[in-house]
């Protein structure tokens, strides 16, 4: 079973501890509260509340100030003695992280109280109590909502296995370069597709199905219970891939392949390896890189990438959604491609001009041919992506397309030469 995380280990206990060791009413004493947790859900993933709290690094590294990150996804900063006017300027990058998010929309008459932003004058002790309730409010629902998904963890263990560990992740390391898995590999094709349907693939995605990879050699093993030991089992996956491919004959390959790998692996002896298998074709190679491993660690990413592009390769981002484009730049990353994530909840989106608008300006800037749009499984969402200047597709629709295209032209010689016959 899974054990319950300890109260004491919640931003919102921490916050509420320093809270009830400082005098009642601190001189030179503030908090900010951002209320990120009312942006709409899908402004409200992980990975972007950590990017707006990364705007507070500097402030906290020259001032006495903390950071505190509530399960809710609200941030809240506690100061002593720092100039208001210098967390502005970090709260108002966040604001403008989020421009499209209706909360941080500011009022331009200035007579409606700021969503985004609640300040609190500790050093009053009105404004002292009425922090000290929030606080504890918001540790409450912290501790609810963390012995709910204890038990879910411990629910979704039980039907997929024991938790995956240190060792099981050095037996498995250990065991991976012996495993036949060329049955394992996975193919998947990114078309470039026009007004008349798929004009050429532009690459073939090669992968590991982890799912039989796991029947294979974890049965037992829920490789989804750690993202940090799961991503050490990756870059392991990664070695095993390259060592399969650096085996084939890259002369005869007749389209471009891409493979989806770690930073660290890029940079590592065994991509040196792979480069000397593919000498001399390595404009046929396509390498992708996550943007969370990106962000991870971008001086390693600039000298993987850097590195990558000065041998002939060329490079993939991989892992943006089109609410994250409005976050930040893509082009900042100077990739040949970058791959957004289609995703269901855009067929029920009401209509928003702006967003659009926004986006085409986005696809454009980076350059329409760069874009690809993976996670293809409807019509609807080529004819969505087709409407704002994508034409790079990639997902399981687009091999029943090109399937389909294949045996379009096998229907067509087998009539040509039945009437050739007669």
């Amino acid at each position: 079973m899974a054990e319950i995380p300890s109260p004491e280990t919640l931003e919102e206990k921490l916050l509420l501890d320093r809270l009830n060791r400082m005098e009642a009413g601190g001189a030179g004493y503030y908090a900010v509260q951002l209320h990120l947790s009312d942006l709409k859900s899908s402004n409200r993933k992980p990975h972007f509340v950590r990017l707006a709290a990364r705007n507070f690094d500097v402030l906290i590294n020259q001032h006495e100030a903390t950071l505190f990150q509530m399960k809710n996804a609200d941030l809240v900063l506690l100061c002593r003695n720092v100039p208001v006017n210098e967390v502005e300027i970090p709260v108002e990058k966040v604001r403008a992280l989020f421009s499209e998010d209706p909360l941080t929309h500011v009022d331009e008459t200035g007579l409606a109280e700021d969503r985004l932003s609640t300040w609190y004058d500790l050093s009053e002790q009105e404004d002292f109590r009425a922090f000290v309730r929030v606080v504890g409010h918001l540790a409450l629902e912290a501790e609810e909502v963390a012995k709910r998904e204890a038990a879910e963890q411990a629910a979704q263990q039980k039907s997929v296995g024991q938790p995956l560990t240190a060792q099981h992740l050095t037996a498995l390391a250990q065991v991976l370069p012996r495993v036949p898995i060329d049955d394992l590999i996975r193919e998947q094709l990114c078309l470039h597709i026009g007004a008349n349907g798929p004009e050429g693939v532009l690459f073939r995605e090669y992968f590991i199905s982890i799912g039989e990879l796991k029947k294979r050699i974890a049965p037992g093993v829920n490789l989804f219970s750690s993202i940090w030991l799961f991503q050490y089992l990756t870059e392991a996956l990664d070695r095993v891939i390259l060592a399969n491919l650096a085996g084939r004959n890259f002369e005869k390959m007749n389209e471009p392949i891409s493979l989806n790998l770690n930073i660290g692996t890029v940079l590592s002896r065994d991509f040196q390896n792979f480069h000397r298998a593919v000498s001399g074709h390595e404009e046929n190679v396509v390498i992708e890189m996550q943007v969370i491993d990106i962000f991870s660690d971008v001086d390693a990413f600039t000298i993987a990438r850097n590195m990558l592009q000065q041998n002939g390769y060329r490079v993939l981002v991989d892992g943006i959604s089109p609410v994250s484009m409005q976050f930040f730049d893509p082009a900042v990353l100077q990739a040949d491609f970058i791959k957004i994530g289609w995703g269901k909840e855009f067929e029920n989106e009401e209509s928003d001009d702006s967003k659009v608008a926004g986006l085409r300006r986005i696809i454009r800037d980076a350059g329409k041919e760069s874009i690809i749009l993976s996670r293809v499984d409807s019509e609807f969402a080529i004819q969505w992506g087709l409407n704002l200047g994508i034409t790079r597709f990639q997902g399981f629709l687009m091999d029943r397309l090109i399937d389909a295209v294949r045996a379009q032209g096998r229907r067509a010689r087998m009539k040509k030469d039945r009437a050739a016959a007669r």
